[in-house]
């Protein structure tokens, strides 16, 4: 009868030293999980910083296209009115070309 206590104090502490593996191991899980979170936490927090940063530069890119096309546009416009404004200024000078008489001085702008 003695070899089977023998057997079980050995069997409790084969049992008590898996379990303390266990426990090590889970604790160095455990801290390796906060570890892995908080570098996790410091990723999360940078993807926002530039997706904010993103949404910035595409609301500049947007506004300087905004700014470039109304200049376009304003330049457009403006040969426009200088092209009419020639061709008017062409059209009163040929009038005064087939108006004027011979030997007449053009007129002075």
């Amino acid at each position: 009868m003695g070899s089977s206590r023998t057997d079980g104090a050995a069997y409790a502490d084969s049992v008590a030293a898996r379990l303390n593996n266990a426990e090590c191991e889970a604790q160095e899980y455990q801290s390796r999980l906060v570890e892995l979170d908080r570098t996790h936490r410091d990723l999360e927090e940078r993807v926002m910083r530039l997706e904010e940063e993103l949404t910035a530069a595409r609301e500049a890119r947007l506004a300087a296209f905004n700014r470039w096309w109304s200049c376009r546009e304003e330049r457009d416009r403006a040969r426009h009115v200088a092209r009419r404004l020639r061709r008017r200024l062409e059209r009163a000078a040929r009038r005064e070309l087939r108006h004027r008489r011979p030997g007449e001085e053009p007129s002075a702008g």
